[in-house]
């Protein structure tokens, strides 16, 4: 009789632990969603420092690697921005904001791969960024798309130093460019806190929910 009523609570516990896991993931999924407005000071970061939209004719660009992907990587479209490096004001993040209307109904999907390279180095470290938007569209429908790399420091020896972030387009599907706004902000962001708890949040879960099915068994 023990025996079932602790089998009965552990599996009453598991249970909990589950619904826990599987409300985690919900809530990063919503959290991965549309966006509702443009960047805003505090999201992002603190100032924005820096901002480019692009032309007619690179917007044209963006809209031919869409129909007609090009097979040679030098000839992916690409955006770039410059900023002067101020170490006080760490950490700086590369952010696009890209609105057009889908193609047809579903969902849209961007990918960009970029770095960050000071005038004194040689290269830089790439770093993959995109945005999934797994709202259903229908066609025609206005979208807005904020996609931006990780938050990234600057040395305190490079005061003043200029920076340059690159950044080309590896794959796009279901939109047509309007405009793209490239912009770098300064300062700490809530947008990083929030996703960053939700990725720690995501690595808690799947640890316990591992545990449970060990547990389980």
């Amino acid at each position: 009789m023990k025996g079932f009523s602790k089998n009965s609570h552990l599996k009453a516990r598991m249970n909990w632990i589950r619904a826990v896991f599987m409300l985690g993931v919900s809530i990063i999924l919503i959290a991965c969603g549309q966006v509702k407005h443009e960047p805003k000071a505090g999201e992002y970061g603190e100032n924005l420092v820096n901002s480019i939209l692009l032309t007619s004719s690179e917007i044209q660009a963006l809209n031919k690697a869409v129909i007609d992907k090009p097979k040679d990587t030098f000839q992916r479209p690409n955006v770039g921005i410059s900023f002067q490096a101020d170490a006080t004001k760490n950490p700086y993040r590369f952010v696009l904001v890209v609105k057009g209307v889908t193609i047809q109904s579903g969902e849209t999907e961007l990918k960009w791969m970029g770095g960050v390279q000071s005038e004194t180095s040689n290269g830089y470290h790439p770093e993959v960024f995109q945005s999934n938007d797994r709202h259903d569209y229908e066609a025609n429908e206005p979208i807005l798309l904020v996609i931006s790399s990780d938050p990234f420091s600057v040395s305190e020896s490079n005061n003043g130093m200029n920076y340059a972030v690159h950044a080309e387009l590896m794959g796009a599907t279901n939109i047509q460019f309007q405009s793209v706004d490239v912009q770098i902000w300064q300062g700490k962001g809530s947008q990083y806190n929030w996703t960053s708890y939700l990725k720690f949040l995501l690595i808690l879960m799947i640890a316990i929910f591992a545990i449970y099915r060990l547990i389980s068994r």
